[in-house]
């Protein structure tokens, strides 16, 4: 179980135990409601969770939950770590900390964009179990190449906000409805009137709108993964002459 920081005012519902059984009463284990609540917010949206529907799949009272959870706050921190649990995960590095991050980038695109929720909750600063070894298992990546704590702390760190920003944008997408036809670039936006030389100085081109209609797939994802995995090769290399 996490510990709270020495100072920090930070909640969570990894910071005290699971309560223990209560009998005669039937009693659940905190899985079980996550995993209640994992399944509304996959067909409903998170509005489709609450107390009472949870209670109602899996057979309890809804006061009784209270017992697990104190509120949504803290049920939303186990469907996020259950969530990430489900990233399928190298068992070993292989030795190319490259190929081992966009693997697991990938999978966890994957993954996690198979519950738009997900998308609108984000990561609390509270790493539960799941999370705790979705991070150990990225940071073996780097086990051979001499950095310390803090830098592949925040190249990981670094790998995961472009992961769950990517997520959250597809998302955005999956919400709107299918165009009938292919979509066209706005135009006028902001103006009052066509500009004197045709050119719109504070206006995206219609190029450049039309493509930003194509950042929610395969090739946008990998474009970007490449950016990142550069910039972190240079962090890297840097990191490493500042240790010689």
């Amino acid at each position: 179980m996490p510990r709270r920081p020495p100072g920090s005012d930070v909640t969570s519902v990894w910071f005290r135990p699971a309560p223990a059984s209560r009998q005669p009463a039937p009693a659940f284990s905190r899985d079980e409601i996550t995993q209640a609540a994992i399944d509304l917010a996959d067909h409903g949206g998170l509005e489709a969770v609450s107390m009472r529907r949870i209670a109602a799949r899996i057979g309890s009272a809804p006061t009784s939950l209270y017992w697990y959870v104190s509120n949504k706050e803290e049920l939303y921190e186990l469907m996020v770590d259950a969530a990430i649990g489900l990233i399928p995960l190298p068992e070993q590095p292989s030795g190319d900390w490259r190929a081992d991050l966009a693997a697991i980038a990938r999978a966890a695109r994957v993954t996690l964009s198979a519950h738009p929720w997900f998308a609108q909750l984000g990561i609390h600063p509270v790493a539960g179990p799941m999370t705790q070894r979705f991070g150990a298992v990225a940071l073996r990546s780097f086990a051979d190449l001499g950095l310390d704590p803090a830098t592949e702390v925040n190249i990981l760190s670094t790998i995961n906000n472009y992961i769950f920003g990517f997520v959250q944008r597809e998302a955005a997408w999956q919400r709107l409805p299918a165009p009938a036809e292919p979509a066209a670039a706005p135009t006028g936006i902001g103006s009052s009137g066509p500009p004197a030389n045709g050119a719109r100085p504070d206006a995206m081109s219609a190029e450049h709108l039309v493509v930003r209609t194509r950042l929610h797939g395969d090739d946008s994802f990998e474009f970007g993964l490449d950016c990142v995995l550069d910039g972190i090769a240079v962090r890297i290399g840097r990191s490493r002459e500042q240790a010689s």
